[in-house]
């Protein structure tokens, strides 16, 4: 269970605490399975399982997974959450409520990850689909920091055939979603449609998808290289010089501030939410003191209110 490359396993060594997110299925089961074997102080990972309550057999998942880990003398923890979808999908919402669990860890923390490249090929679809730029082509990362902590995803290279044939293979037990089989989210729709229609014509398009993400996320890194040094030009203590940014074509002042707030770890906006970020900051009147505010159902972790104080533009985080 070598799933893990030479600078991930150092990320192991030097981490304060291992959280493993911890479902109970497949995938989840095999990165705790691997995050075992590659760390020395077994003392340092905690399996967190989270209970959505979404399912009448989540409850026996959760004493599943309990089991699991006092077999192997591995902490473990639970956490029930609520998922309020608020218009936005259950998969969104329970995604978000996730990261808000993963936030109340120390710094220093690595948080462990099933995504595999099955995974990876229905995210690049699924963002494909909803018109994506060329950051999101460049996939999930192995290894991302998100604020304080940092996610690893060692089975992002592996297939899911592969990581059920390592669970058979070592007569692991594992528990079964029923809701994986409901293609009215968005992501089995993709993986049990669209997906199964590709590989009838194209049979390597998992490779291609592969080779794209490597190379938009090099192209990506040179891009974002040169926004950087840009960035430097008009920041100040966090903050943006609206006369300075101003100077910028509309298209590249966008793209300062989607930079801006990404590393800031806030929501990064829309196409719809950076016109009207435009139109309140650089097309309205100079005296006047616009306030937008809006949140993602995405990656980015919270939601941003973006003001205007002394010829600065700021950002703070919403409290929700």
């Amino acid at each position: 269970m070598n799933f893990f490359d030479a600078s991930e396993k150092r990320i192991l060594q030097d981490s304060k605490k291992i959280v493993v997110a911890f479902s109970g299925g497949a995938d989840s089961t095999l990165s705790l399975l691997a995050t075992i074997a590659n760390t020395k102080d077994k003392s340092k990972i905690t399996a967190l399982h989270i209970n959505h309550k979404k399912s009448k057999n989540s409850d026996l998942w959760e004493m599943h997974c309990k089991d699991f880990c006092d077999t192997r003398k591995i902490n473990f923890i639970s956490e029930n959450v609520e998922i309020n979808v608020k218009g936005q999908g259950f998969e969104a919402a329970a995604r978000n409520e996730r990261r808000k669990i993963f936030q109340h860890f120390p710094a220093n923390t690595s948080i462990i990850l099933g995504h595999h490249a099955d995974d990876q090929v229905e995210t690049i679809l699924f963002r494909i689909f909803r018109g994506t730029a060329l950051k999101g082509l460049s996939g999930m990362g192995r290894v991302q920091k998100h604020n304080h902590i940092l996610l690893i995803r060692p089975l992002l290279n592996i297939s899911k055939d592969q990581i059920l044939n390592y669970l058979e293979k070592d007569k692991v037990s594992f528990v079964e979603d029923e809701s994986n089989d409901d293609d009215g989210y968005s992501r089995n729709y993709i993986r049990k449609n669209i997906v199964p229609l590709i590989k009838s014509k194209w049979t390597g398009f998992e490779k291609n998808i592969s080779r794209m993400t490597r190379l938009a996320r090099e192209q990506n890194a040179l891009y974002e290289a040169f926004i950087r040094e840009e960035l430097t030009k008009v920041s100040e203590d966090q903050n943006l010089s609206l006369s300075l940014l101003k100077k910028y074509d509309p298209f590249l002042r966008s793209e300062l501030i989607r930079l801006w707030l990404a590393d800031l770890s806030y929501a990064v906006p829309n196409e719809s939410q950076m016109k009207e970020i435009q139109k309140s900051f650089f097309e309205s009147r100079q005296d006047s003191n616009p306030v937008i505010k809006f949140n993602r159902d995405d990656d980015q972790s919270s939601g941003v209110i973006i003001s205007k104080v002394n010829k600065f533009l700021i950002a703070e985080a919403t409290n929700e």
